[in-house]
């Protein structure tokens, strides 16, 4: 018996360590990586234990999501403000031990501080407002933001992007839009990703119908969200494609606006009238909106189309087209299928990395 309680435990460190060295080689993007550790003796089975094992970290990736250079983050792994293994000529850092620094930095920051409201518009559909929201979000997760956002699109796609059962959902942001005394923060869903999501149904088609007769219906999304403003650092709208009474309520309470730009000339044509509505509000409703930038994306470099229309919009719209260009892309058209952002689906991807150089652009503005 003491034997085999012997070759157990030999067994069991022998698969831990091929984990760790697998996860370590790989770079496996796994959140989690769970083993079961079962001995087989004979016809007898059994369980000896389970390996749970989070993912590791290269110092670039650190580097990344700190917003800091490299050299920053082995000056961390030395002072021990990060904890870490050297793996060849590099490190490997746990997520928690990166998590854990975000958190330290940020205590200092006062709980009151209002999160910065950013609504992802554009009246044209297909343009990646959502994929922006939704990535754009986790981005900012990343860096150690808190963040929420806000599908106020009837579609939902946004919801459904991250894994929400819209269709077992009995409560939704129409009726906290409807409903005053409805407390929103009940309704917020945790997501795998990180984010918060105030998630919508198709009910919310109604709501321009039914927003019509109410009081200051431009603002009721503005009163919304002053009740949550405390709770983050960070929120971002997904409107809908339309400049209807929605679009209108995230423009009203927002501080900044993202113009998602599919790189074809169609989607060019309402850029204009966009602008003038934007105008409209920032006169009428909300003083303080600014356009943050126009955003690039499904960007396709072989063609000489886009190639003209990014330089187009970089002439006629000087200094508010963002330098960051969103390529299109087969892997972030499939991670939503997945309920994943392309972070999670493929962290190395060069989307991925594009909308982390936008998140750390956003943060700092």
């Amino acid at each position: 018996m003491a034997q085999s309680a012997q070759c157990q435990h030999q067994w069991s460190c022998f698969f831990a360590h091929a984990i760790y060295l697998l996860t370590s080689r790989h770079h496996l993007d796994n959140v989690d990586i769970v083993s079961r550790i079962v001995l087989y003796t004979g016809d007898v089975r059994e369980e000896i234990g389970t390996i749970r094992m989070e993912r590791l970290l290269s110092t670039q990736e650190v580097a990344d999501r700190l917003a800091v250079d490299k050299k920053t983050v082995l000056r961390y792994l030395r002072s021990g403000k990060l904890a870490g293994s050297r793996i060849g000529r590099d490190y490997r850092i746990p997520e928690s031990s990166v998590s854990a620094l975000l958190r330290r930095t940020n205590s200092s920051v006062p709980d009151e501080r209002r999160a910065i409201i950013t609504a992802v518009v554009n009246q044209k559909g297909g343009v990646g407002k959502t994929t922006t929201t939704f990535n754009l979000g986790v981005g900012l997760q990343r860096l150690g933001r808190r963040v929420l956002l806000v599908d106020l699109d009837p579609q939902a796609s946004l919801s459904v992007s991250m894994g929400v059962p819209i269709a077992h959902l009995t409560v939704s942001v129409y009726q906290a839009l409807l409903d005053e005394n409805i407390d929103p923060v009940p309704i917020i869903r945790e997501t795998l990703s990180g984010v918060d999501v105030l998630p919508a149904t198709i009910d919310l088609a109604a709501a321009e119908v039914e927003l019509v007769s109410v009081t200051l219906r431009e603002l009721v999304l503005r009163d919304l969200l002053t009740k949550l403003r405390a709770r983050y650092d960070h929120i971002l709208i997904d409107c809908p494609p339309s400049l209807g009474l929605l679009t209108i309520n995230a423009l009203a309470a927002a501080d900044r606006v993202i113009i998602p730009m599919q790189c074809e000339y169609l989607s060019t044509r309402g850029l204009t009238l966009l602008l003038r509505t934007l105008d409209k509000v920032q006169s009428r409703l909300n003083r303080d909106l600014r356009v943050a930038g126009i955003l690039p994306t499904m960007f396709d470099g072989r063609t000489t189309h886009a190639k003209e229309v990014l330089e187009e919009l970089r002439t006629n719209f000087p200094g508010q087209v963002f330098d960051v260009v969103i390529k299109d892309s087969v892997r972030v058209k499939e991670s939503p299928a997945a309920g994943l952002s392309i972070f999670d689906y493929d962290h190395g991807h060069d989307v991925a990395k594009a909308y982390m150089k936008l998140a750390q652009e956003v943060d700092h503005a």
